[in-house]
């Protein structure tokens, strides 16, 4: 059962980030090639099973970051820095998300109150530049965490991003019981 709740959460989790991530795709850099990892190393089962399902003696689920870090399998120092970039993207980030909410609530009373087209065309072109700010500040956060996991903890994070696309399709599995 806690398993099964862990398992839930840790994939909303992934799932809240995608759904992020997968609103604004920037432009592909061209940039180093990245090799696709050998995941028939990873057992997810022993994985979860090196893992506590709780960290406190209160019976509450781990925190998203708790149960990224104990995934991961994340160093002390790598923590730190894990925590500072999450800092840094969320002070980056949270002003230009207000910004984008405020333009969205004018571009809606100018669309109910007819108005003016340029006006309008301003307001979303601005939404626009604001979400392509969004979007660099977390290519770089993830480039900045991707760079601060050594190979093995990259590979549990690209068997998670993996599980995260195949996520929509599970249920079909499940009904035809096909696992």
């Amino acid at each position: 059962m806690k398993q099964t709740r862990f398992v839930v959460a840790l994939l909303s989790m992934v799932i809240g980030s995608a759904n992020l991530l997968h609103a604004q795709k920037p432009t592909p850099k061209s940039g180093p090639v990245v090799s696709v990892p050998d995941l028939s190393k990873l057992s997810i089962g022993k994985m979860l099973e090196q893992m506590p399902t709780t960290i406190e003696g209160n019976g509450e689920a781990p925190s998203p970051i708790q149960i990224v870090v104990q995934f991961l399998q994340l160093r002390p120092d790598q923590v730190q820095e894990f925590g500072q970039l999450l800092q840094a993207r969320q002070a980056a980030v949270g002003p230009l998300l207000e910004q984008v909410q405020q333009r969205v609530k004018r571009l809606e009373e100018l669309l109910n109150s007819g108005g003016s087209p340029p006006e309008v065309g301003v307001l979303v072109i601005q939404i626009h530049m604001l979400q392509q700010k969004v979007a660099q500040v977390q290519q770089d956060f993830l480039s900045k965490f991707v760079n601060l996991l050594d190979p093995e903890q990259q590979q549990r994070l690209e068997a998670v991003r993996i599980a995260a696309q195949l996520q929509p399709i599970l249920p079909a599995f499940q009904q035809l019981y096909l696992f």
